[in-house]
């Protein structure tokens, strides 16, 4: 599948998503007669925003077989912004470590823009104190660069269908979070944090505060056996793949407050 590249010098043609075809062996291919197509698959939409060519071109080929169709990519945070407003796919992949503009602030300039488009944060590294600032900026996820192809698809696939995604490196304790400027609009009742009881609130706010295991614990007069219990039920009941994720959804529904 070509890969638009908004920084490359080559005369390639922008990605037109509505002329992708599902093919017998699960590929892709382009048709301009839409009679004597097979019914289009919809394909979650991706543009990748990389200083990196290898990253770029590997995940255009890399990604597809995976569900996710690349739109293009660009090596600076001008150039995949540009990209981003003029295509609005479904992920908008910001790598962290961008020539012209720090990642964070790039995410924070995509959402501010009020575009359709999920913002996922791509790290060399991640940390708890990443993921606050992700969740801060309003991404919709962070992931590790070290993931497999088959977990970044994973994470994107949850990402684009409205869930949420964040590394953690560190399963003791979360950096302090500023409280994000665009909540989740729910009503209380579509809200998984309403399913909290008031004592896992509790160990949750501590946690996400920074508090470890053994903190937590002291604070509530609890025993640590009974915060990890709290904090699996929590992570149970907020369908969570971390910790990190656990907060970003309390935070962003308003259930907390850092």
């Amino acid at each position: 599948m070509p890969l638009l590249d908004h920084d490359s010098h080559s005369p390639l043609a922008p990605l037109d998503v509505s002329d992708l075809r599902s093919t017998a062996t699960g590929g892709a291919r382009f048709s301009g007669h839409v009679e004597d197509a097979a019914p289009a698959i919809a394909l979650t939409s991706v543009v990748i925003v990389d200083p990196h060519p290898p990253v770029r071109e590997g995940l255009s080929l890399l990604l597809p077989p995976e569900g996710l169709a690349v739109l293009g990519g660009a090596s600076t945070g001008a150039g995949g912004e540009a990209l981003i407003v003029r295509h609005e796919p479904n992920i908008a992949l910001v790598a962290a470590d961008l020539p012209d503009v720090d990642g964070i602030a790039l995410v924070k300039r995509l959402v501010g823009r009020g575009l359709r488009s999920a913002v996922v944060l791509y790290a060399h590294d991640a940390d708890c104190e990443d993921s606050a600032a992700a969740v801060n900026a309003g991404a919709a996820g962070l992931i590790a660069k070290r993931r497999s192809v088959a977990d970044l698809a994973e994470a994107l696939r949850l990402v684009a269908t409205g869930g949420l995604w964040f590394e953690e490196r560190d399963d003791e304790a979360l950096a302090p979070a500023p409280k994000p400027a665009l909540p989740l609009p729910l009503p209380h009742a579509q809200r998984r944090t309403s399913t909290l009881s008031s004592s896992e609130l509790r160990v949750l706010a501590l946690v996400a505060d920074g508090g470890s295991t053994e903190a937590t614990a002291e604070a509530l007069s609890l025993s640590p056996h009974t915060v990890r219990t709290h904090m699996r039920n929590v992570m149970r009941k907020l369908e969570a793949s971390s910790r990190a994720h656990a907060v970003a959804i309390a935070i962003r529904e308003s259930a907390i407050e850092i």
